[in-house]
């Protein structure tokens, strides 16, 4: 598809100025339980155009990309945006419209690996669960391979063109030991299908089941508290990106509002958005609107150093914007993180483990994401943790509470950072030690 085309199309029929996107993508996917129970594989190109008529402003998207089918589209959001009332801000669609040069986002095995591919990835993950432990047996998972390529044309400049591909995986495992159930879930996620660690998430997986069957709960008490990667991970995620956002803090929906050049958070605290590492899935060489994407550091140890901004939001307060546009194809774009960086500490796990006279080392929780991140106020449950006591882990435990308010608890209680570092989807972290926690158990 000619997307110059598009655009001139949307011209011809009464925008003052318009963007067009167009997202072509393609998915291999594979669900299984201890074998494989389904399969799936999709191409979607999807089409979105933002119309201007003066200060209205319309988003339509469309999957019919035939010419009777955009021509629909293209009158349909004109239409829409005579028809709707003006935006005292708006202040017009991205002027700068170029791309970042990023080499390793795109992996030809990857995008062109077939469902055949996949299930020899599949059964070696099986087949590993299966010999991590002789309690343990796989009961869900999901193995994905995909590819997209995006192409972003506007009235001041373009068309620009960015390839990405990724595989990601996710595995549930089961074990019964002396009539007792205990799980453990994992996944992992990469640029491409060879840097997935299926065998490895598998195996650790299947050896840590049988762990949690029989864990106990703890007593409402304060604890240290020592959280995985993953775990910081969700919460930072959770928390830290919808406050970090400009349009949130523009509509009053951010605790940062008015915190720039503030200590925030604990010193300990370096906080870098990323988009233009490939080994992040979530780079790219530009963002939804078609602004290069760069790097910037957002904490500073602990200080506030910048929101993250699109068009709309930086020309509202007449800045540059951050490069932080995400949006679907049928939705007005908004800011949001690339990906958070948490700056790897000094500690080792082992040597976090030995500073803790009573505490826990949480390895999983449910539920943070009913955390409330315009009041700060945290909420997760402890579904998998390890108990520990005078530096050593004495069992494994679940069923207790984490809450508070996240601000001050990561201003305030942060004593450690681990070597050890591990990307998530939109967050990588190493693990935290935080001190006196108050959790909530029996």
């Amino acid at each position: 598809m000619d997307i110059e085309s598009v655009l001139k199309l949307a011209l011809k029929y009464g925008a003052s100025e318009a963007e067009i996107y167009l997202l072509t993508s393609r998915a291999v996917s594979l669900k299984t339980s201890d074998k494989i129970i389904s399969s799936s594989t999709s191409k979607v190109a999807s089409l979105g155009i933002r119309a201007a008529v003066g200060k209205k402003v319309a988003v339509v998207g469309t999957q019919d990309i035939s010419d009777e089918g955009i021509k629909k589209a293209v009158e349909a959001a004109v239409h829409i945006a005579r028809a709707s009332p003006e935006d005292p801000d708006w202040k017009g669609f991205n002027e700068k419209v170029e791309s970042t040069s990023i080499e390793g986002l795109w992996d030809k095995e990857t995008a062109e690996a077939g469902p055949e591919v996949l299930r020899e990835v599949v059964d070696s993950a099986l087949q590993a669960v299966f010999e991590g432990s002789k309690y343990s047996r796989p009961v869900r998972g999901s193995f994905t391979t995909s590819s997209s390529v995006i192409e972003i044309v506007n009235s001041y400049g373009g068309p620009v063109r960015g390839e990405g591909t990724s595989a990601t995986m996710s595995i549930n495992v089961k074990a019964v030991v002396d009539g007792r159930e205990g799980t453990f879930n994992d996944f992992d996620a990469s640029v491409s299908l060879k840097k997935l660690r299926f065998i490895q998430i598998a195996s650790e997986a299947s050896k840590k089941a049988p762990e949690f069957a029989k864990a106990t709960r703890i007593r409402t008490s304060t604890y240290d508290v020592i959280l995985d990667t993953l775990v910081a991970s969700s919460i930072i995620n959770v928390m830290l990106s919808p406050a970090l956002s400009a349009l949130n803090i523009q509509e009053r929906r951010s605790p940062l509002k008015g915190k720039l050049m503030s200590e925030v958070l604990s010193p300990e605290l370096i906080i870098e958005d990323v988009g233009t590492d490939p080994e992040l899935v979530s780079s790219r060489n530009f963002d939804d609107e078609g602004y290069p994407i760069n790097d910037k550091i957002v904490f500073d140890s602990g200080v506030l150093k910048t929101y993250l901004y699109d068009t709309y939001t930086a020309k509202k307060e007449g800045i540059e914007s951050t490069g932080n546009a995400w949006r679907t194809y049928s939705s007005n774009p908004a800011p949001s993180p690339n990906h958070l960086v948490i700056k790897p500490g000094d500690s080792s796990l082992n040597e976090m483990i030995s500073e803790v006279k009573e505490g826990v080392y949480v390895l999983r929780t449910i539920g943070e994401w009913l955390s409330n991140p315009v009041s700060g106020n945290l909420n997760a449950t402890v579904t998998h943790a390890y108990l520990i006591r005078n530096g050593e882990i004495q069992g494994t435990c679940k069923g207790f509470v984490i809450s508070g308010n996240f601000y001050r608890v990561f201003k305030d209680r942060v004593r450690l950072l681990s070597k050890e570092f591990r990307h998530s989807i939109r967050v990588s972290s190493p693990h935290m030690l935080l001190e006196k926690i108050k959790l909530a158990g029996e």
